[in-house]
């Protein structure tokens, strides 16, 4: 008669406790990682805000800078063609 060196035997109670036990901490694992992913949504909209927020500036900058640029050469046009006695 032959004996299996080292054989484990469990029993079903215990490998479905194993199993149950297993599926507890992957399951707990899937929710931790859904959680992080929600806050990290959170915080990527936070800062794609910001980033709008800024550009926004910028824009109104941008057109405010464009404005008086027009009205300056505007009015140097004017001055240039009152000097050349053109109006």
């Amino acid at each position: 008669m032959h004996q299996k060196k080292h054989e484990a035997h469990m029993s079903n109670d215990a490998r479905i406790a194993v199993l149950e036990t297993t599926m507890t901490n992957i399951n707990s694992t899937l929710l931790d990682i859904k959680q992080e992913i929600k806050d990290m949504k959170k915080d990527m909209k936070h800062s794609f805000e910001l980033v709008d927020k800024k550009f926004d500036s910028i824009n109104n900058r941008l057109w405010s800078n464009f404005l008086w640029l027009m009205g300056m050469m505007i009015g140097l046009a004017g001055l240039i063609a009152h000097t050349q006695h053109w109006i």
